[in-house]
């Protein structure tokens, strides 16, 4: 979800005019209008009555305002204190993050931080294997799944949801999907781990996978190339279900959920420039997977 379309419903909201929030924002009434069309296109609910007294937020935009504007309130103060700190904002950030999200989300925030801070390096390595912080000499790690005896500091970022989807053309051209039991007669593509075990055990168990592997990236290429119905991270599939090209298969659905852990050394000495942006991918993703 693109944070700039939520900052602008924010805007139109609090003073009820696109007038007055095209000059707040410094854009053209015309783009605000295009952006509230494009947000309401995306999660497919009218958010705003236009009225000749001017703006008013149905009920879907009440729920969406009361949901956005204290995470929208703490980004920005971040970004304020990022800003007025910039001077001291040198050195360099070693993490590792799980290939889906790194491709996903992270590079894009990655991408903006640096912006912010030209002279912060960043190395990431992006791999569901699990590495050693004094091996690699990491800052932080984004991780699936909170570790057993692990002295590390951890912090829940939020729940992952895991679940079905295939593409629009794969479901035009097979049988129709309205219960559990219907996927035997589909193609399945099951994430399992490097000794074909699969993550959970509690569900699809019953089910022979037609295509399996340790990698959420090849398992989304396999849906994207309408060979099946495979199991992915819900935010992994935001863009092609907001274009109607992948739609989630049995909605009610869920494979597993598993809880995102941004993790690091417990060290009393972090550097400020590490802190500064542990915070800032950590209130970023939560707006990024949750909206």
């Amino acid at each position: 979800m693109d944070f700039n379309l939520l900052k602008i419903f924010e805007k139109v909201a609090e003073l009820g005019s696109l007038t007055k929030a095209a000059k707040a924002l410094g854009h053209p009434k015309s783009k605000i209008s295009r952006d509230l069309v494009k947000l309401e296109s995306l999660i497919e609910s009218n958010l705003l009555i236009r009225g000749p007294r001017g703006i008013s937020l149905t009920q879907q935009g009440v729920h969406l305002l009361q949901s956005i504007r204290q995470p929208i309130e703490a980004l920005e103060n971040s970004v304020r204190e990022l800003q007025t700190n910039n001077d001291e904002m040198k050195g360099a950030i070693k993490l590792t993050a799980p290939e889906d999200l790194s491709q996903e989300i992270l590079m894009e925030l990655i991408n903006e931080f640096m912006g912010i801070y030209p002279s912060i390096r960043i190395q990431l390595y992006s791999t569901n294997d699990i590495l050693d912080f004094k091996e690699h000499q990491l800052n932080l790690a984004l991780r699936i799944g909170k570790l057993k005896d692990s002295n590390l500091i951890q912090k829940k970022v939020c729940d992952i949801e895991v679940a079905l989807f295939a593409s629009n053309q794969y479901l035009n051209t097979n049988e129709r999907i309205l219960k559990e039991d219907d996927l035997k007669h589909h193609s399945i593509g099951l994430l399992k781990d490097v000794y074909g075990t699969p993550l959970t055990k509690k569900k699809l168990n019953d089910l022979q996978s037609h295509f399996s592997t340790n990698s959420f990236p090849l398992l989304k290429q396999y849906v994207s190339n309408s060979q099946g119905i495979a199991t992915l991270p819900t935010f992994y599939c935001k863009k092609e279900i907001a274009t109607n090209i992948f739609t989630k298969v049995l909605p009610e659905f869920t494979y597993f959920k598993r809880s995102l852990f941004v993790l690091s050394p417990p060290s009393k000495h972090i550097p400020k420039h590490v802190k500064v942006f542990k915070d800032y991918i950590f209130e970023k993703l939560q707006i990024a997977i949750l909206s």
